[in-house]
């Protein structure tokens, strides 16, 4: 009863800011130009802190953000009078340097320890924390305080990260008399009823026309996320850090029982999944839904005026009638595994079902140690991730989501579905309600995450394909993964270890 009261009352919340947000906009119609009208100041005030001061910007990986950030360079330079170079990167590029040439970085957000740990970040100071123009405490807390943090500090100012969000057809749904899922265990069981036409009546497809059930990001680089937001539930024990791996020894835990049950669970699911399950990811899984392909897909929506919307998305046809679709945080469970006394425990009726998979994907902007310009480049990267022009820089990116309170005025910005205005907040409250959790599982930042995850791609295309049980694929992820730290050196990974989990 208090979860449901707890969820009307957001809703109510949502609605009203919606609301109050059109209102203004309203009022002040034709009597303020827009953000693309607007004129740049004719010049800094001479005693700008910033004057004279020259900032150069690195954009990695993410061509559609570096455009938008150089058509506000002239509103940068016009009201602070500092000059703004900014240079992109590939990450691979990024990667054989030395080190950061640059005052400031904005990257891909699951690279944050990588970057760390070459020592090649500052922290963020506490006058841009502290600064009213950032809005620090504004933004969703794991968003600053665990995506944004590296150890015990911040080191990342966000511009947005996207959380695995469970899409569905609401209208299906409905006629069906179902309700979405809470638990993977509900999963399933839905799973199963969409995948048979003959009980869809008259909600099933027409005759020839591609149908399954669900689809799950399980292509290179996502079978190894897919699980771990799956096991997450299972695997996170409010009583231990110790998840991915013991924290003490480096022994790697994912071969025990939360990740056999979650891989196992997954490859169920996957048979009722598309044709070719492997080489679905984020996108494919966003068209297939918005095509009318599946009922069920776990994703998000990318930004509605991201590089992969504005190249013809399935999902945002212009004039097309909204899409009837609804939203909501991925599944939980009831129980989670207690490595202690390696047996399984009821989760906290407190907490709920549902524990989040963070570091999926973002952006997150840092500031280079070898900057001259280090207070320039922390004001940089507060104004462009800022209430004012946070939302024109991270929509640009496929790879970002919304990541403030007062971006929940304006969902429908980070909606590459054209739907209904409710189902666009329903969407921004199950992000808020994750991004807000006590509980969260944070995919591998530390050197070599990329390869700890290959491993588990690895792990999951053997049992989706049926050539190994998910206790042995895990097995081998697991000596995999002790070769990789092996080699990057057990100290030092333990040391990264320990920040990736907030301890000092």
């Amino acid at each position: 009863m208090l979860r449901d009261l707890q969820s009307a009352f957001r809703r109510a919340r949502l609605f009203s800011v919606a609301f109050l947000f059109s209102f203004s906009l309203a009022l002040i119609a034709g009597c303020t130009p827009s953000d693309e009208e607007e004129q740049p100041p004719e010049g800094a005030s001479a005693a700008s802190p910033l004057a004279g001061a020259s900032v150069k910007l690195v954009v990695v990986g993410d061509h559609a953000l570096a455009d938008a950030v150089r058509l506000l360079r002239g509103e940068w330079q016009g009201s602070t009078g500092a000059k703004l170079e900014i240079e992109e990167q590939t990450l691979e590029e990024l990667l054989k340097l030395e080190k950061l040439s640059a005052d400031a970085v904005i990257y891909p957000a699951e690279y944050m320890g990588e970057l760390a740990e070459r020592d090649w970040l500052l922290p963020v100071p506490s006058t841009t924390l502290n600064d009213p123009l950032a809005a620090w405490q504004e933004i969703f807390e794991a968003d600053r305080s665990r995506i944004a943090a590296w150890g015990a500090e911040a080191y990342g100012i966000p511009f947005g990260s996207p959380v695995l969000t469970c899409c569905y057809r609401a209208d299906l749904l409905q006629q069906l008399k179902c309700k979405p899922p809470e638990t993977w265990a509900e999963y399933q069981e839905l799973v199963e009823l969409l995948s048979d036409r003959e009980k869809l009546g008259d909600a099933a497809p027409a005759a020839g026309q591609t149908w399954f059930a669900a689809a799950e990001p399980l292509a290179k680089d996502w079978a190894g996320l897919t699980l771990l937001a799956r096991a997450a539930p299972y695997a996170k024990h409010h009583n231990h850090y110790s998840t991915l791996f013991d924290m003490d020894s480096m022994e790697p835990l994912i071969a025990g029982p939360p990740f056999v049950r979650a891989l196992d669970e997954l490859a169920a699911a996957a048979k009722h999944g598309a044709e070719a399950p492997l080489d679905v990811g984020p996108e494919q899984a966003r068209q297939a839904l918005a095509a009318g392909e599946c009922a069920l897909a776990l994703t998000w929506p990318a930004p509605a005026r991201s590089q992969e919307q504005n190249a013809g998305d399935k999902a945002g046809s212009k004039g097309a009638a909204p899409l009837a679709l609804g939203f909501c945080e991925l599944p939980g469970a009831p129980e989670v595994y207690n490595i202690g006394s390696k047996s399984w425990d009821k989760r906290r009726s407190e907490s709920g079902p549902r524990v989040p998979l963070l570091g999926v994907a973002g952006r997150l902007g840092s500031i280079s140690k070898t900057s001259s310009a280090s207070d320039a480049a922390a004001q940089l990267l507060a104004w462009l991730s800022g209430p004012k022009w946070g939302t024109r820089v991270s929509t640009a990116s496929p790879a970002a989501t919304l990541y403030r309170e007062s971006h929940l005025a304006a969902p429908s910005e980070w909606m590459s579905f054209r739907v209904e205005e409710p189902a666009a907040l329903q969407y921004a409250e199950s992000v808020e309600q994750a991004l807000s959790r006590e509980e969260s599982l944070t995919a591998p930042r530390i050197p070599g995450s990329r390869r700890y995850l290959a491993a588990l791609d690895e792990a999951v295309h053997q049992v989706v394909s049926g050539q190994a049980s998910s206790q042995e694929a895990l097995d081998a992820a697991a000596e995999a993964w002790r070769k990789i730290t092996d080699e990057l050196g057990l100290e030092a990974q333990r040391s990264a270890y320990h920040r990736d989990l907030g301890l000092r």
